[in-house]
């Protein structure tokens, strides 16, 4: 793991951690850990009924790909690339 310090050049967001940090009491480092698994843990928490409904998307996305018409030849790795493998 990167032990080196993110810096955060942006005044905006500097300013957002310190109200936050200042809202909740935490220092900066803690108030942005927080915030950033609370983040994570939101964007993690998928219940069935959203892993259908992707899942379903999915599969609509696959048919709908599946059903398109072909143009033209398909193309191979010899139509791409030369004999070094570098594009053509």
């Amino acid at each position: 793991m990167n032990t080196v310090p993110i810096q955060i050049r942006n005044p905006e967001v500097v300013r957002a951690i310190r109200r936050l940090a200042k809202k909740t009491g935490r220092p900066l480092t803690e108030s942005v850990a927080a915030a950033v698994n609370a983040e994570l843990e939101r964007r993690t928490k998928v219940g069935p009924e959203e892993q259908e409904r992707r899942r379903r998307a999915v599969r609509e996305a696959v048919a709908r790909f599946r059903d398109a018409p072909i143009v033209g030849p398909l193309l191979t790795d010899d139509d791409l690339y030369d004999e070094d493998g570098l594009p053509r």
